[in-house]
């Protein structure tokens, strides 16, 4: 979509330009054109369309109408300059160059994405039949060693905590359902797994 901002005074050349590139050019990203005169330099709502299309990250293409500097959001841009009349060729090239390059952008992008996508999952492929054969193995060891360094860490903290709920004798074991509610709730996991109550004579 192109949209075109201005002063007022520049609203017949604002009509012509639209008149022109419409139906010629197909900007699939949108821009911006700015005619830049001392009016629109002072106009808020100009400088309004400037800062929103930047905010945007739309394209901006500055249109010398008065001989004037750019002003600073527009620096350092490509502009047309049309202080001495409007230069319907010079525009259409702009305009066409502007929408060829973003194309061109455009297609590079995908053709990056796919060539990214199809080496992951040529990667998620190898990585499925080194598994499936054996050829990769998990470390069995190192994860037997982390579950057994955990538990100890774990012992160590609650350890001493433990050794008071824990039964030890057949009456406490009958009773253990009530020692175990009575215990701290973070307890219960622990307790459950070290401490073993006695099933109640039928």
């Amino acid at each position: 979509m192109i949209r075109i901002t201005y002063a007022q005074a520049q609203a017949s050349l604002a009509e012509a330009i639209s008149a022109d590139i419409a139906g010629h050019v197909d900007a699939s990203r949108p821009l911006l054109i700015v005619l830049v005169s001392r009016q629109a330099n002072s106009d808020p709502f100009v400088r309004a369309e400037i800062e929103r299309a930047l905010r945007q990250g739309d394209a901006l293409l500055p249109i010398l109408v008065d001989d004037i500097a750019l002003p600073a959001t527009l620096t350092g841009l490509r502009c047309l300059d049309f202080k001495d009349g409007y230069n319907r060729e010079g525009l259409l090239a702009q305009l066409s160059q502007a929408t060829r390059t973003g194309a061109a952008l455009r297609r590079a992008n995908r053709r990056a994405l796919l060539v990214i996508g199809g080496l992951a999952a040529l990667m998620f492929a190898l990585a499925l039949v080194a598994i499936s054969s054996g050829f990769v193995a998990f470390p069995v060891d190192e994860y037997n060693e982390e579950a057994t360094l955990q538990a100890q860490w774990i012992d160590g903290l609650i350890g001493e905590t433990l050794e008071f709920v824990q039964p030890r004798s057949t009456e406490e074991a009958r009773n253990f359902a009530a020692t175990y509610e009575a215990a701290p709730t973070r307890l219960h996991f622990y307790i459950r797994g070290t401490a073993t109550a006695q099933a109640k004579a039928g």
